[in-house]
């Protein structure tokens, strides 16, 4: 009778014809006509399923003929799934830009033996990156159609932690001046420069920036005070004073 395959058990199937017994159950002697004869199979299926038919035809000495043809439907072989994909993690900034960098090949299988029911093979993931050096995300996107119009899709979320903060570059110490030192010192604002050394790109944060002078000193003496502030763009402070 007709049947339903696997695709799997459909290669098996379409490899071995199998023969098929005839009688006309009329006795023995000269007006019996037995014997057996093989099946003729024609395959016509892909990894997305289809049929095979398998088509017994037997012509007696009289010109007679008898056929049985056996439909067999085979079934799509099994979607495939991708091979150990990736966990959700988190980088720092600096590792991110390396990450972004280099989209990765993630392998697909159906593990469906081999032939024309397996679906294998590697595809390259899709970045997306939405980050600064205040922290973001990235998404690592892996899309497989199969010829069957199957899709199979997995999407790996980086969490990006923001950049290490900056600090000043040898900030000067307090220190003594004298008067006539100190009316130089207060008409000279310096600039200061700061950085988080974070390499380069998207993750630095380097610069300058000029000293605020608060000048508290009469010919008696007193105190000048220099401060440098900076806050970057994830609204993190640095500050330093001298006096």
């Amino acid at each position: 009778a007709d049947d339903n395959l696997t695709c799997e058990e459909a290669i098996t199937y379409a490899a071995a014809p199998v023969s098929l017994s005839y009688t006309n159950n009329a006795g023995t002697g000269v007006c019996l006509i037995a014997g057996q004869v093989t099946g003729v199979i024609a395959a016509n299926y892909t990894e997305c399923g289809g049929t095979i038919t398998q088509t017994w035809t037997f012509t007696d000495n009289c010109g007679r003929e008898i056929q049985h043809i056996q439909t067999i439907t085979v079934e799509p072989a099994p979607v495939a799934a991708f091979v150990t994909p990736p966990a959700d993690d988190n980088l720092t900034c600096e590792e991110a830009i390396t990450y972004a960098a280099a989209p990765v090949s993630l392998s697909y299988t159906n593990n469906a033996g081999t032939g024309v029911c397996l679906i294998a093979g590697q595809v390259t993931g899709v970045i997306a990156a939405n980050y600064t050096e205040c922290g973001g995300t990235i998404t690592q996107t892996w899309t497989f159609t199969d010829n069957c119009g199957r899709e199979i899709q997995h999407i790996q979320t980086i969490t990006v932690e923001p950049a290490p903060v900056a600090a000043f570059v040898t900030p000067p110490a307090d220190d003594n001046l004298t008067c006539e030192e100190a009316i130089a010192y207060a008409a000279a604002p310096v600039n200061l420069s700061y950085t988080n050394n974070a390499g380069t790109g998207v993750c630095l944060i380097a610069g300058q920036v000029m000293g605020v002078i608060d000048a508290n000193y009469t010919e008696c003496g007193g105190s000048i005070t220099q401060t440098w502030t900076f806050t970057d763009n994830c609204n993190r402070p640095d500050r330093k004073s001298v006096v």
